[in-house]
C-alpha cells in the first residue's frame, strides 16, 4: 500500500510539474520596442529619449481587463535603488488589455495569446542624465510593477525589469 502511494504522489508531482506552464505562468507580460529603455546625447550634452511602444502580451486563456497603472524604481549593478527614497514614478495607463481565448463561429472556444493596442512608455528624462552623470552603466534597470485590473474586478500585479541603454540607437 505504501509503494502504491508513493507511486501515486511521484504520477501526481509529473503531471503538475508538466502543467505548471499552463496554470502558474504569468498571465500578462509588458513588452517594449526597442526591447530597452534609452536615450542619446549629443557633444554638448543634450539628451534626447528614445520613445518606446509598448504592449501587453496576454497569456492563452487570460482574463482580459485593462493596464491601469504602473510603478517603478531604479536599480543600479548591485540592485540597489538609485533613487532611494524618493518617489521617483508612477503612472495611469489605461490600455484595454484583451482576454486570451476567442469564440469561433460554431461557439468552440480558442485559447491563444493576444496583445493590447501599443502605448507610450520610455524613459524618464531625469533618470537618463543621473545615468549619462554616473558614465552610463551597463547594467543599470527600470524595476517597474504593473498592474491589470481585469473585468472581474481582480486586480493583477507583476514587476518587470528594463535594462538602460545609451547610446539606443
Amino acid at each position: 500500500m505504501k509503494g502504491y502511494q508513493l507511486l501515486l504522489g511521484l504520477v501526481l508531482a509529473l503531471a503538475f510539474s508538466s502543467c505548471s506552464d499552463v496554470f502558474f505562468q504569468q498571465p500578462y507580460q509588458v513588452l517594449l520596442d526597442p526591447p530597452q529603455l534609452g536615450y542619446e546625447a549629443d557633444d554638448q550634452g543634450k539628451i534626447t529619449v528614445v520613445g518606446n511602444n509598448a504592449y501587453v502580451q496576454v497569456a492563452p486563456g487570460a482574463p482580459g481587463g485593462y493596464l491601469e497603472r504602473y510603478e517603478y524604481v531604479v536599480v543600479d549593478d548591485s540592485g540597489n535603488e538609485v533613487f532611494a527614497g524618493s518617489s521617483l514614478g508612477s503612472g495611469f495607463v489605461g490600455v484595454e488589455v484583451p482576454e486570451g481565448k476567442d469564440r469561433s463561429e460554431d461557439g468552440q472556444v480558442r485559447y491563444l495569446a493576444k496583445k493590447s493596442d501599443p502605448f507610450r512608455f520610455s524613459l524618464d528624462g531625469r533618470v537618463a542624465a543621473e545615468h549619462l552623470n554616473q558614465g552610463a552603466p551597463l547594467n543599470w534597470r527600470v524595476r517597474v510593477t504593473w498592474f491589470v485590473r481585469t473585468h472581474n474586478g481582480e486586480e493583477v500585479g507583476w514587476t518587470q525589469e528594463y535594462q538602460i541603454k545609451y547610446p539606443l540607437r
